[in-house]
């Protein structure tokens, strides 16, 4: 009877075991964000890739907040490194650097995490950013350019 219990007991400590490994050993996945349920933030690259055009001047990291069925309201972070970043200058300065008629507001995502907002604040005050000419978005998108990061904004 001692040993049928003994083998009950190993059999279940070697399950809860096991189980345990396999909780440990699974990755977490972000949430996926599904048309209709509203406002979502992510950092998938390659879904932000489907609604604007990353492989001109691919970002090495985005974060964004979308509303899961089109780009319209669609805010932006896209973070460079240098290489890409001045291909990216190179391209406005050829284009003749167009000139947006944007403010430091329309930029202000609620999102955004105290850093970001705090470099947006203090960057040059005379700056009204630049409409979009690489991102493919049909002339609505704004940028804000920071360091080696580009802030977009899709109008509506």
């Amino acid at each position: 009877m001692k040993w049928t219990i003994s083998c009950f007991f190993v059999l279940l400590l070697g399950y809860a075991c096991g189980s345990r490994q396999q909780a440990s050993t699974a990755e977490p996945q972000a949430p996926v964000l599904k048309p209709n349920t509203g406002l979502g933030i992510s950092e998938n690259r390659e879904l932000l890739g489907t609604l604007i055009d990353l492989k001109t001047y691919p970002p090495y990291s985005v974060v964004f907040q979308w509303n899961g069925q089109d780009m319209d309201g669609l805010e932006a972070i896209l973070y460079y490194d240098e290489q890409h970043y001045g291909d990216i200058l190179n391209a406005y300065m050829e284009a003749g650097f167009p000139k947006g008629n944007y403010s430091k507001a329309q930029f202000s995502f609620p999102w955004l995490d105290s850093a970001r907002y705090a470099e947006l604040q203090f960057s040059k005050p005379d700056y009204a950013g630049n409409p979009d000419i690489f991102l493919g978005t049909g002339g609505r998108g704004m940028l804000w350019f920071l360091d080696k990061k580009v802030l977009l904004k899709v109008k509506p």
